[in-house]
C-alpha cells in the first residue's frame, strides 16, 4: 500500500473518529461526555486536514 492509498484510508477514518471517540469514552465512563473539554479538544484536532499533515510529515521524515 502506497502513501496515496494510506492517505485515502486515513481520510475515510478521520470522518468517524470523533464520533467513535465520544461513543467509546461515553461507554467507558457510563455517561455522556460529549461536552467535556478533552472530547472537544479531540474533535478540534482530528479533522480531514490531518491526512494532509500526515502525508507531508511522512514525506519530510523520509525525504520523499
Amino acid at each position: 500500500m502506497g502513501i496515496r492509498e494510506s492517505k485515502q484510508k486515513l481520510a475515510l477514518k478521520l470522518r468517524v473518529m470523533p464520533a467513535n471517540y465520544v461513543a467509546g469514552m461515553s461507554g467507558f465512563f457510563g455517561q455522556d461526555v460529549s461536552a467535556s473539554i478533552p472530547v472537544q479538544s479531540y474533535k478540534a484536532k482530528v479533522t480531514p486536514a490531518m491526512a494532509d499533515k500526515w502525508e507531508r510529515n511522512l514525506k519530510n521524515a523520509f525525504g520523499l
